[in-house]
C-alpha cells in the first residue's frame, strides 16, 4: 500500500467546502502537515460547483451541514449526477452528527469514505493511505466507467477480485452496479447468488432483492428484503424494494406505508422521493402525491436538478385533486392553491428561462380553472390561440390533453395521448396521470360515442328529429365537443326547411351551436364543414326571415 508522505499530497488540487472558518483552518493545518500546497476553502456547494467545473479535483472534503440551501449529501448527490467528480478523484463527507439517520442518509450516496468530527490528524492520514490504494487499484476499471466502457469495467473488477479476499466484495458489489447500469439484470442475479453461497453480507442480500425486482420475481425480492428489515428495520434500500414489489403485486396501501417510512428515515433523496410519487399516483393517493411533488419541486431548488417540470407536476398533481374534490370548500381551497402557486412560480429561475413554455402552460391551467367552475365556452376559448399553432411543446402536451379531456373533445385528447405516450420522453407519472384521468371519464366517452353514433345513423336513415335528439344527448356528456356540435348543427339545418311553427327555435339551436365553434381552432375538414354549414344556415335563415 502506498502510504501518504510529507510529498504524496503535493500539488493535489484539495477542495474543502464548510461553512465553519474555524474547521476549515483545522483541516487545512492537518492537511498540510500531510504535505498539501494547493488547498481551496468555500463555505457552499454553489460556490464549489464553479471551482469544481473548471479545474480538475484530486480530493474533496463536503462538510454534511452547510448552513442553509443544500446540505454537503445534497451536493455530492448532485456532483455525481452531473458526473463533475472523476471517478479518479477522492470524495469525503464530514460530519458533526453521529445520529441513525445522517449516517445512513450519508452512507446512501455513497462517498469514498466520510468522517465524523472530531478527528485526529493520525486518523486523517490513514483514511487517506486506504483511499488512495483503492484509487489505484481500481484506476483501469474505473477508467473504462468514465470511458463509457461498462462491461470491460465489470469484467475489470471480477479479475480483481480473483487477487484477493480483501478487496473481493468490493469488486463484485461494484460489478453487480455495473450489470444493473448496463440492464443485465440476470448477470447479476447469477453473481450475488454465488456470493451468497458462502456468507450473506447486507449489501449481497440487498442487490439480491433488487435484481428480483428488476426480474419480476417479486415474491423472492420481498422475502429477502424481510430478512434483512429482520436484521435492521431502518434499512432504507429493503423498504424501498419490498414498497416497488408490493405496488407491483397491487398491494397499494402496504407499499404506500413503506415508502413513507423510508422517506421519513431519509427524506433528502431524490430517487427515493420520485418512487414515493409514482406509488401514490399507482393508488390514486392523491395527498400523498402532493405532498412527494411538493418536496421534489423544494429540493430541487437552486440545484442541478432544478427543472421547470417540478413546477408543473406539482400544479398538475393539484389539479388532480381539485378534479376529485367532493365539495365546494374543498374546490375553493385548492382553486385558490393552484392559483397562489401559479403566481409564486412565475419568479422561479426555472420558469424565468422559460417564460413562452410557461405562459403555454399557465394558459392551459387558466382553462381548467374555468373547466371546475363550469365555465365550458370560457376554457375553449381560452385554448384556441395555442390549439390553433399546432406545434405545441411536448412539455405542455400533457396539460392540452387534459384539458381537452375536461372539453369533451375525446377524439383530439386521445390523439394527444398517442402522441405522448410515443415519444421516449414522455414521464412515466404524468402518463399514469392521463391515463387516470381517461380511465375516470371512460363511461362518460362511451356515453358520448353511443349518442353520437346512434345520431350519426339516424341521420343517414334521413330520421333528422330523433338524430338531433341524440346529438343533444351526446352533447350533454361532452358539452364542447366540435365534431358532435358540428353534427347537431347538420342535422337542424336538414330539419329546418321541414318545420313550420319550430323554424324559430330550430335557429335559434342554430345560433346557440355556433358559439360553441366560431373561432375555435379547427381541422381542415372540420372548418370545411362549418364553412358550408355557416353558408347553408345564413341562405335559409334568410328565406326564413323573409317569409315571416
Amino acid at each position: 500500500m502506498s502510504q501518504i508522505s510529507e510529498n504524496s499530497l503535493k500539488d493535489k488540487s484539495i477542495l474543502i467546502i464548510d461553512d465553519q472558518k474555524s474547521f476549515q483552518k483545522l483541516l487545512k493545518g492537518m492537511l498540510v502537515q500531510l504535505g498539501a500546497n494547493n488547498i481551496s476553502f468555500y463555505d457552499s456547494g454553489e460556490a464549489a460547483l464553479n471551482k469544481i467545473e473548471k479545474d480538475s479535483v484530486d480530493i474533496v472534503f463536503i462538510d454534511y451541514n452547510l448552513g442553509q440551501g443544500r446540505n454537503g449529501k445534497q451536493f455530492l448527490e448532485e456532483l455525481k449526477y452531473l458526473n463533475k467528480l472523476s471517478r479518479h478523484s477522492i470524495s469525503i463527507l464530514v460530519t458533526g452528527e453521529s445520529t441513525r439517520s445522517v449516517v445512513l442518509s450519508v452512507l446512501e450516496i455513497e462517498p469514498d469514505d466520510y468522517l465524523i468530527k472530531p478527528f485526529s490528524s493520525g486518523m486523517l492520514k490513514t483514511r487517506l493511505n486506504k483511499l488512495s490504494a483503492k484509487k489505484k487499484l481500481f484506476y483501469h476499471a474505473n477508467q473504462a466507467i468514465e470511458d463509457g466502457q461498462l462491461a470491460l469495467a465489470a469484467e475489470q473488477y471480477l479479475e480483481i477480485s480473483k487477487k484477493g479476499a480483501r478487496n473481493a466484495q468490493f469488486c463484485f458489489k461494484r460489478a453487480c452496479q455495473v450489470y444493473f447500469d448496463l440492464g443485465e439484470n440476470q448477470k447479476a442475479f447469477d453473481l450475488l447468488n454465488s456470493v451468497l453461497e458462502s456468507a450473506r453480507p447486507t449489501w449481497a442480500l440487498t442487490y439480491l432483492a433488487q435484481a428480483c425486482l428488476y426480474l419480476t420475481k417479486y415474491d423472492q425480492a420481498i422475502r429477502i428484503c424481510d430478512e434483512l428489515l429482520g436484521q435492521n428495520r431502518f434499512n432504507i434500500d429493503a423498504l424501498d424494494i419490498k414498497a416497488l414489489c408490493l405496488n407491483q403485486l397491487n398491494q397499494g396501501k402496504e407499499s404506500l406505508f413503506l415508502i413513507e417510512q423510508s422517506c421519513s428515515i431519509s427524506p433528502h433523496s431524490f430517487a427515493r422521493q420520485r418512487t414515493f410519487a409514482e406509488i401514490a399516483q399507482a393508488n390514486n393517493d392523491l395527498d400523498a402525491l402532493v405532498k412527494a411533488q411538493n418536496t421534489l419541486l423544494a429540493m430541487s431548488k437552486g440545484t442541478a436538478f432544478a427543472h421547470i417540470d417540478y413546477q408543473f407536476n406539482y400544479i398538475r398533481a393539484m389539479f388532480s385533486q381539485l378534479n376529485n374534490a367532493n365539495s365546494k370548500h374543498e374546490k375553493s381551497e385548492l382553486t385558490s392553491q393552484i392559483k397562489s402557486s401559479l403566481r409564486q412560480a412565475q419568479s422561479d429561475p426555472t420558469v424565468v428561462e422559460e417564460p413562452i413554455l410557461f405562459n403555454e402552460f399557465n394558459t392551459f391551467c387558466e382553462a381548467r380553472l374555468s373547466v371546475s367552475e363550469g365555465e365550458y365556452l370560457t376554457a375553449k376559448k381560452i385554448i384556441a390561440p395555442l390549439t390553433a399553432e399546432q406545434s405545441l411543446s411536448h412539455s405542455i402536451l400533457p396539460d392540452s390533453i387534459m384539458t381537452l379531456f375536461d372539453l369533451g373533445e375525446f377524439d383530439d385528447a386521445n390523439a394527444q395521448l398517442e402522441k405522448y405516450q410515443s415519444s421516449k420522453q414522455s414521464n412515466s407519472q404524468v402518463l399514469a396521470q392521463l391515463h387516470s384521468r381517461n380511465d375516470d371519464l371512460a363511461s362518460k366517452q362511451s356515453e358520448f360515442q353511443q349518442h353520437n353514433s346512434k345520431g350519426i345513423e339516424l341521420y343517414k336513415q334521413g330520421n333528422f328529429q330523433d338524430a338531433i335528439v341524440q346529438f343533444e344527448m351526446a352533447l350533454k356528456h361532452a358539452p364542447m365537443n366540435t365534431g358532435s356540435a358540428l353534427n347537431l348543427l347538420q342535422a337542424l339545418l336538414q330539419l329546418l326547411p321541414r318545420a313550420s311553427q319550430a323554424a324559430d327555435v330550430i335557429l335559434e339551436k342554430c345560433q346557440s351551436n355556433f358559439v360553441l365553434v366560431d373561432g375555435m381552432a379547427l381541422p381542415p375538414q372540420h372548418a370545411k364543414r362549418l364553412e358550408d354549414l355557416k353558408f347553408e344556415y345564413n341562405k335559409l335563415a334568410k328565406l326564413y326571415y323573409q317569409e315571416s
